[in-house]
């Protein structure tokens, strides 16, 4: 019974989370003027990983909208909206951001 009722609380948790959408943080940028090689790499690396989860959770955002259809609130429509837009503007911001630093490090270089 004990198992029955702990596997009843672990499914029930897991929807529960993956009802929620969960912005990413930002990713630390490397500075384009002292970094390694590798730092850039690696931030590079890190920028693709906020690219694609910024992407799920806009995805999440997208269905959490299409699921609520015609019956959504027009205030919590309207605040996924913005919250929407705001995820597409700190992304291409993180992305401008870091191609400043790819130009810095390269300036360096020659």
């Amino acid at each position: 019974m004990k198992i029955i009722l702990g596997l009843v609380f672990v499914f029930s948790s897991s929807l529960v989370a993956a009802a929620e959408c969960n912005r990413p943080a930002a990713p630390t940028l490397p500075d384009g003027d002292t970094a390694e090689l590798q730092a850039m790499v690696d931030g590079q690396k890190a920028v693709k990983a906020y690219v694609t989860a910024t992407e799920a959770y806009l995805d999440c955002l997208n269905s959490k909208s299409a699921e609520a259809g015609a019956e959504a609130d027009p205030d919590a429509e309207l605040a996924r909206i913005e919250e929407h837009n705001a995820a597409v503007d700190e992304m291409e911001k993180i992305a401008g951001e870091f191609n400043d630093e790819i130009r810095e490090y390269k300036a360096k270089a020659k």
